[in-house]
């Protein structure tokens, strides 16, 4: 385990639905730290044999995870956080406060998923902005949902948040508008927070974004695969 913090994107989120409603294709992040790996969000369901296989590829169990950390309770991150055995799971109050005022109002929470994890006993609830991890800072950045938080860390110079929902995609950070925010006014708080203090943003639903002089830049060009199992068709989506 290194001695330095360090993230990778396991699994990058894409800015795509379909007329049928979510996709739900989510970003998931892998988090080094001195207390051993760490999760920021698990995907949906859907989303399971590929962030097994990312995890096998880099020599890790699921039970070396020992933290998973909640952005919020809608069902694309949070599906597969009972794979962690030995993971404390860490959610923020005022999300569990939103989630039971909401829970019928709000179509991306699973009643049954969400009712689930809070009986875990691996749960923890906490309060406030504190420090989750050794250099990972907990923010409050509400507005997608009631309680949703994002995470601040520092390498090198650099401020990087994960946004996850707080900031979906980059046209959010352009428009300054949070699409579909349960408050909205809230949403556009949190997205000009992040703007203010990042120079790099991990979106819930984007690949990397870099902030330069007041502009938005993708890290890198971001595509999916979609494979029909019909035939085996390979269709490429690409932003």
């Amino acid at each position: 385990m290194p001695e330095t913090l360090s993230h990778e994107i396991l699994m990058s989120g894409f800015p795509a639905r379909s007329a049928r409603g979510f996709l739900g294709w989510s970003t998931i992040v892998l988090l080094q730290t001195r207390r051993g790996y760490a999760l920021f969000d698990t995907g949906g369901s859907g989303d399971r044999p590929g962030l097994m296989a990312k995890l096998t590829e880099r020599g890790i169990d699921p039970k070396d995870i020992r933290t998973v950390i909640l952005s919020h309770l809608h069902f694309d991150h949070i599906g597969n956080s009972e794979y962690f055995p030995k993971a404390q799971i860490v959610l923020h109050q005022s999300e569990v406060d939103y989630v039971r005022e909401h829970m019928d109002d709000d179509p991306a929470l699973s009643r049954y998923q969400v009712e689930g994890l809070l009986r875990s006993p691996q749960l923890t609830l906490v309060s406030g902005e504190p420090d989750v991890l050794p250099g990972i800072r907990m923010i409050s950045t509400p507005g997608h949902t009631g309680g949703h938080v994002s995470l601040v860390i520092t390498v090198g110079d650099k401020c990087i948040v994960l946004a996850q929902d707080a900031i979906k995609h980059r046209g959010e950070i352009e428009t300054g508008i949070p699409l579909g925010a349960f408050d909205q006014e809230a949403g556009r708080e949190s997205i000009r927070r992040i703007v203010d203090m990042a120079d790099i943003i991990v979106p819930g639903h984007d690949g990397t974004l870099i902030m330069e002089d007041g502009r938005v830049l993708a890290a890198s060009p971001l595509a999916a695969e979609v494979i029909l199992t019909l035939d085996g068709r390979r269709i490429t989506l690409e932003v």
